[in-house]
């Protein structure tokens, strides 16, 4: 988030910045009115002329050098080697300045002369300057830049040579070093501009502002160049001329770049380039243009001359060089894939084989887990179990004793009130003798004894003669579950209906039977309120039964899921398999394994006498679970 402070600085020096570039234009357009409406050999236009192309890059090669030394600025380097480019013209100009102001010698006189060397040198130090751009990182990036630039340079230098130039050059009584300077100066300029091209397409939108002043001074440039190499060609270049506004009116773009550079934001968001068609077909575009130009002279039965021949060598020599180049990089790019890949797919096996450990590791513990769960459910109908036979064999029988000696007592009382407390007393007892009846059905059902579906059909009816819910048993399993199985889906079953009761109080209650997939699929089903699911499948907390269900479920490899939304009524389904349903628990995890896993998993271990009723935690469970009905073995 942009600090306010921060955001009205940046308005202020865009601000300042907008007057300059009218400020430029304002000078650029006064020099061209000032410039034309003094022909001739004016002085004082004269020496406004050369000054003017004197400061122009002398502030571009300030304005550059600044950006270079400001920590704000991307492509430092690159502003350093442009503002040493502009620092070389400006000192060549101020040469000429000198010597056709001051010196009053004619244009004609000095070119060529000492102040060429100041522009002759701008031209690799420019080139070097944009080629050390951020979008060009790499040494062979920078040398495709380079084949791509001369390709076009000699494109538009054949397309040239064949329209307007040969012509001129054929009959210009001027020297060669003079037509070799002429030249240079314009197709340096294309040079740089089309790598200032290529390198707008290979920025970010954010950071290309600086590089398309830069840019169009390289044009205008361009077009001062192009206009003094055919002036001085046909020997008609006089001491001003309107086109020498576009080095000062460029130069001026370049330090107007350099500026916005320092401005604009230190860091630009990179970008993926993308390799656009056009950006790849744009070096061929002036070989085209040179085969139709090639093409239009063969037509009209004109050959070629020796300038374009060797200029036709030289692209065919740099189109060889730069497909040599892609080659070459394209086969390294193959072997430095083929090694990413092999590295990647070692990297792939060994996060497979660990991948794999860890799969095995949480099978084996998942057996485990299983196991334990088993062994739990187990001795806890274990000692349910003994617990039922304890309160039949003992206390039962001693109630049932006190009941019949209660009755006797009353048959030998004959005051009226004491027989009536023993009455009362005795109603008590057979009270609590059905009560203990039916706490003994609890705590071990008659499951294998009656059979599973009597059992649990003996349980509905007696929870719908108690006046709670309407029961109904649909369906039936071809084959009756026994033992472990039987008892743990008759007590999910039980629990299911018995929170039926609680929440659906007075609807209906279904318990659907079915063969499943090689097991026992039970359905508990009500048309109750139904209510909002945690999303969780463990009993919040003070609640065992959601927990209980699963756990028991789990434990016999089987499944358990809970349907309901408001107004909807509750769904419990539950399916254990048939393969599972004798296999031995005690067999799979002993005592010793079974403490050992309890402290594996965080739980309390029970100490080395395991009493009667005694319990440990564990983690998940939402309530302690009984280990044993007595002493360790």
């Amino acid at each position: 988030m942009t600090a306010p402070g921060n955001h009205l600085r940046r308005t202020s020096r865009d601000r300042r910045f907008v007057w300059l570039v009218t400020a430029a234009g304002v000078y650029a357009l006064f020099s061209v009115v000032w410039i034309g409406t003094h022909p001739g050999q004016d002085r004082l236009t004269v020496a406004f002329d050369n000054v003017s192309q004197t400061l122009a890059p002398l502030a571009a090669a300030l304005a550059c050098l600044l950006a270079a030394r400001s920590r704000r600025t991307p492509a430092r380097r690159a502003w350093a080697l442009i503002g040493l480019s502009a620092l070389s013209w400006g000192l060549g100009q101020a040469d000429w300045t000198f010597r056709e102001v001051l010196l009053g010698q004619s244009p004609a006189s000095l070119f060529p002369s000492w102040p060429d060397v100041g522009f002759v040198t701008a031209i690799p130090l420019g080139i070097a300057g944009l080629i050390s751009l951020p979008a060009f990182r790499g040494a062979g990036t920078r040398i495709s830049l380079l084949l791509d630039g001369l390709l076009m340079v000699g494109g538009a230098l054949f397309v040239s040579w064949a329209t307007i130039l040969g012509t001129i050059y054929a009959d210009s009584a001027t020297g060669f070093l003079q037509q070799f300077l002429s030249l240079a100066y314009p197709l340096g300029d294309v040079f740089m501009g089309t790598i200032v091209i290529l390198a707008l397409s290979r920025m970010p939108s954010g950071g290309r502002q600086p590089f398309i002043f830069l840019g169009l001074g390289i044009l205008l440039n361009t077009v001062a160049d192009s206009t003094f190499a055919y002036l001085t060609t046909v020997q008609n270049y006089g001491a001003t001329n309107p086109a020498d506004v576009g080095w000062t009116f460029g130069y001026c773009m370049v330090a107007l770049g350099a500026l916005r550079a320092m401005t604009s934001p230190g860091r630009v968001p990179e970008q993926a380039v993308q390799q656009n068609r056009w950006r790849t077909l744009l070096p061929y575009a002036p070989m085209m243009a040179a085969g139709l130009v090639v093409a239009g002279r063969e037509m009209r039965g004109v050959g070629l001359d020796a300038f374009m021949l060797w200029d036709s060598f030289g692209i065919v020599a740099i189109i060889l060089t730069r497909q040599f180049i892609l080659v070459r990089d394209t086969r390294s790019l193959g072997l430095q894939l083929q090694q990413q890949n092999r590295q990647l797919d070692h990297l792939v096996d060994e996060r497979t084989h660990e991948l794999d450990h860890s799969l095995e590791g949480l099978r084996e513990a998942n057996d485990r887990r299983k196991g334990l769960l088993l062994r739990l459910v187990t001795l806890q109908d274990e000692e349910r179990r003994r617990l039922s036979g304890i309160i039949h064999d003992d206390m039962l029988q001693w109630m049932a004793v006190g009941h019949t000696r209660l009755q006797i007592a009353r048959r030998a009382i004959a005051d009226p009130k004491l027989a009536a407390s023993l009455d009362h007393a005795a109603d008590a007892v057979q009270a609590s003798i059905s009560r203990m009846r039916m706490l003994m059905s609890e705590l071990h059902p008659q499951v294998v004894e009656r059979g599973f579906t009597t059992a649990l059909g003996q349980y509905l009816e007696q929870v719908e003669g108690d006046g709670d819910l309407h029961c109904v048993l649909d369906g039936g399993f071809s084959n009756e579950p026994t033992g472990t199985i039987a008892t743990t889906l008759y007590r999910i079953t039980c629990e299911a209906v018995v929170n039926a009761r609680k929440h659906a109080a007075g609807s209906t209650v279904t318990v659907e039977l079915r063969d499943r997939d090689a097991g026992y699929a039970v359905t508990v089903r009500d048309d109750g309120p139904g209510f909002v699911p945690e999303g969780t499948v463990y009993s919040p907390t003070g609640h065992v039964g959601l927990s209980s269900m699963r756990e028991r479920s789990e434990a016999l490899g089987g499944s358990w899921s809970l349907e309901s939304r408001p107004g909807a009524g509750t769904k419990v389904k539950c399916w254990v398999p048939r393969a599972d349903a004798e296999a031995p628990a005690p067999a799979m995890v002993s005592d010793a394994e079974l403490a050992a896993v309890v402290a594996d998993l965080g739980g309390e271990v029970p100490p080395p006498e395991l009493e009667l009723g005694a319990m440990v935690q564990l983690p998940g469970s939402a309530a302690p679970v009984s280990l044993g009905v007595g002493p360790s073995r």
